[in-house]
């Protein structure tokens, strides 16, 4: 049963992720508090998911796969659904597009001929850090008037911006040396 775990909470924050770009289109009363809700959770999937699967020896082809794509699904349709509120300029959206684009595609390239690229540390510093950037925008659509949480976003992004190009540095660095071999 501890197998099935892992998979279970990845699917998870696939619904979850369909659920809150729903919500995003739906004129509900609250619907920013269940869109930070269900992203709070969606959240914890990820990190449970993988500390499971390690934990229990439960590591399975799909987590390896899906456990990633949803995470950019997830952040990527965030970003996007985020632009017309205007809380960061549309350029740093942009950037992290390109380098999630960029950065999937070595990785795919290098899964596709048999020899995946690991999660770098730095990759996984940069989306904790994405997440909690993303946190604090959803915040900002319920306090857009909290100067402080303001501040917040835009020094998360900065740090996320830096932690996003220094690790596909890393991630283009591993996937040149694969290329030579």
């Amino acid at each position: 049963m501890k197998k099935y775990i892992p998979n279970s909470l990845t699917i998870l924050r696939g619904i979850l992720t369909i659920c809150i770009i729903l919500l995003f289109f739906l004129p509900i009363p609250y619907r920013f508090w269940f869109i930070l809700f269900f992203f709070f959770v969606a959240s914890l999937t990820d990190f449970l998911d993988g500390h499971l699967a390690r934990r229990w020896e439960a590591v399975s082809d799909f987590g390896i796969v899906f456990d990633s794509l949803f995470d950019k699904i997830l952040t990527l349709s965030l970003y996007l659904l985020l632009i017309p509120y205007e809380i960061l300029p549309l350029w740093v959206w942009v950037l992290f597009f390109i380098r999630e684009m960029l950065v999937d595609g070595m990785k795919n390239f290098c899964l596709g001929k048999g020899c995946p690229i690991s999660a770098l540390k730095s990759g996984k510093w940069k989306f904790t850090f994405q997440v909690i950037l993303l946190h604090g925008c959803l915040l900002l659509l319920l306090f857009p008037k909290v100067f402080e949480l303001q501040i917040f976003v835009y020094v998360t992004a900065a740090i996320s911006m830096v932690l996003a190009y220094v690790s596909a540095f890393l991630y283009a660095r591993d996937f040149f040396r694969f290329l030579r071999k």
